[in-house]
């Protein structure tokens, strides 16, 4: 038995290498072109227009395939409260919002389905491949003594608020082993996080056609578990002593009740003292996760999480391996967070099984609730708005006022408080160009006549 537990993940890595392969890769521009990209000089958010208008087009027609009871049990409030309904367990009355797949005709799951194909990733057998391999895995559970708790059809779809390219709104998709909450606004992506993801066995041949073809075999998270293997594989001992937590993890710590409760103080081995091979295989190990979100918006957080490896931490705690109960290991970024952690199995007992969490401080819930760094803000505790934050160089950063002004003017500023724009506007909103900033911090001022000025910092990159 103890063969079993241990010859799995090297099976799995085997597996794996494939996909692997063009996953490590930087994404092939055919691949980008299958979607609507962002544009690298000009976007507004971390995806274009179009390609969120995709996503509010395929939500639009599920919706109107639905009764009027359906839809008010899919559209819920944009709140605190129901953004964080989501859970890595089986599900339950009340663990979740929306509608179930297996309660839908065939036709109306697969218009839900559309709608997370077109807010998710396509790059080296992420994003949406990885949800319908997750939901594969339960069927598989279903037919080795799981029960009726499990299955591909026990699977929720929520709006949380109207999907419209004004305004806020997130999807949420999910049920056990997954956990998808994508935030949007006004027509741009401000956060595909928290995203929890597992599965139970590690490798499998569907049995059946309800997700996969029948015969194809499935290795959820591989990618992930061969990246964490390869990162921490590839410490030298010290290295590997000065990574290593005292404490022992049988689960991810910012699961569902983790919301806003990362440490004060990052732990383990900073990128600072990696090296540039080393630091590749952090973001190789970033890459599974980042690319579950839409392709543009995945190329655009890695870009930006690749800026703050200095000062990203790489830990772990059990034997290092990531082949027994309780190894674990945590990636802890300024803005990132990435947990992996190897339970004991449910249903396969004599296997391991996988949990992982990826969140980032700024952007949970489009940052709107939670959030813990510099990012995106939430208009309702705001008197503006400013997002994306942090933004590319060259991209216009969308200012939006909590209510119509007669009469306002923005400055940006560096932090030497030396000018460097400024303009005039009426309404709720407008436009402030980064075109020839450096990389760094700057002040945006917004004053509204007879009012004081009200100031965010906004980073660019």
């Amino acid at each position: 038995m103890k063969k079993l537990v241990f010859l799995a993940p090297l099976l799995l890595a085997t597996m794996a290498s494939d996909k692997l392969g063009s996953l490590f890769e930087a994404p092939q521009p055919e691949a980008v072109a299958a979607r609507p990209a962002a544009r690298p000089t000009a976007a507004k958010g971390t995806k274009s227009a179009a390609t969120v208008a995709d996503v509010v087009t395929a939500a639009n027609a599920f919706l109107a395939s639905l009764s009027t009871a359906q839809q008010a049990t899919l559209v819920q409030t944009f709140n605190q409260t129901n953004v964080a309904k989501w859970s890595n367990l089986p599900v339950s009355n009340g663990s979740r919002l929306g509608l179930r797949l297996d309660a839908l005709t065939a036709a109306q799951q697969t218009l839900a389905l559309a709608v997370v194909e077109a807010a998710t990733g396509t790059v080296g057998g992420e994003g949406f491949r990885e949800i319908q391999e997750i939901r594969a895995a339960d069927d598989n559970l279903v037919a080795n003594g799981g029960g009726s708790a499990y299955g591909s059809g026990v699977y929720l779809i929520a709006f949380l608020g109207q999907p419209s390219l004004t305004g806020t709104w997130m999807l949420q998709f999910g049920g056990h082993h997954l956990a998808t909450n994508i935030c949007y606004r006004n027509g741009y992506v401000t956060g595909p996080t928290p995203k929890f993801e597992a599965t139970e066995p590690l490798t499998f041949t569907t049995a059946n056609a309800n997700v996969l073809p029948t015969g194809t075999v499935v290795t959820p998270l591989g990618n992930e578990a061969t990246a964490i293997q390869a990162l921490f594989a590839g410490l030298t001992t010290a290295q590997r002593t000065t990574a290593r937590l005292s404490q022992t993890f049988t689960d991810v710590v910012l699961g569902p009740n983790g919301n806003g409760q990362f440490p004060t103080t990052r732990l383990g081995l900073p990128g600072s003292q990696l090296t540039a091979a080393q630091q590749t295989l952090v973001m190789n190990a970033l890459r599974p996760w980042v690319l579950d979100a839409d392709d543009a918006t995945g190329a655009q957080l890695l870009s930006y999480y690749e800026t703050q490896l200095a000062n990203t931490y790489i830990s772990y705690s059990g034997t290092g391996l990531f082949t027994s109960n309780a190894d674990y290991a945590r990636i802890d970024g300024p803005n990132v967070w990435i947990e992996f952690v190897c339970q004991s199995g449910v249903i396969y007992r004599n296997q391991i099984h996988y949990h992982s969490i990826y969140r980032d401080r700024a952007r949970d819930y489009g940052g709107n609730f939670y959030t813990t760094a510099l990012g995106t803000q939430a208009a309702a505790t705001q008197a503006f708005a400013v997002y994306p934050n942090p933004a590319y160089a060259g991209s216009s950063l969308q200012v939006q006022l909590e209510t119509p002004a007669a009469s306002a003017t923005y400055t940006l500023r560096n932090m030497l408080g030396q000018r460097l724009s400024s303009g005039a506007f009426s309404g709720s909103s407008t436009e402030v160009a980064t075109t020839g900033l450096a990389i760094g911090t700057y002040l945006l001022s917004i004053e509204v006549a007879g009012q004081s000025p009200m100031t965010r910092k906004v980073l660019v990159y």
